[in-house]
């Protein structure tokens, strides 16, 4: 028997561990395109349905929230048409491709697509204080926890120090 063309377990642990850095580098690109287009948001906020069938877990699209857990946008994905995003700059809207990121659809997409490599891996829960009343209440009579990408870092690395983590500023005009 020869084994030359069989493939090697490690071909797939190979390629499972780049598709999972790949999923991974995909919400630094989530962040800023959503930073760029509601620049005081602090989370983008993702549900995953309650009775949900195993077969079908994919997260939704449910609100931008600022740092005090104020909705900025909320996303209606039964809208027959939901209006588009705010526009990202070129450089970034580039990263997308074919994709449009003011459409709420593609935005879903990607992040759909992320999840799919690793459900649970690369989603943080909604930090409390970022929860609705009614959000803390349905997870107290067993419903699901919110899920969510923070688009704010310690410093917004593209500002540098003029973009602190609870919000965005656009750094200062040159002084003629």
């Amino acid at each position: 028997m020869t084994t030359a063309t069989l493939t090697p377990v490690s071909a797939l642990d190979d390629a499972i561990a780049k598709a999972y850095a790949t999923a991974k580098a995909m919400l630094p690109l989530i962040r800023a395109t959503l930073h760029a287009q509601f620049p005081t948001g602090a989370y983008l906020v993702l549900t995953r349905p309650v009775d949900y069938d195993a077969d079908y877990d994919a997260v939704r699209l449910d609100s931008v929230r600022d740092a005090d857990g104020k909705t900025l946008h909320e996303f209606d994905e039964w809208a027959p048409d939901a209006p588009l995003l705010p526009a990202v700059p070129a450089e970034i809207a580039a990263l997308w491709g074919d994709a449009d990121p003011r459409d709420p659809s593609e935005v879903l997409n990607l992040i759909q697509r992320v999840d799919e490599i690793e459900r649970y891996q690369f989603l943080t829960f909604l930090p409390e204080e970022l929860r609705t009343d009614d959000e803390i209440e349905a997870e107290g009579e067993g419903g699901r926890t919110p899920l969510g990408i923070p688009l704010t870092q310690a410093v917004y690395a593209p500002h540098g120090d003029e973009c602190p983590a609870r919000g965005h500023a656009e750094p200062p005009a040159p002084v003629d």
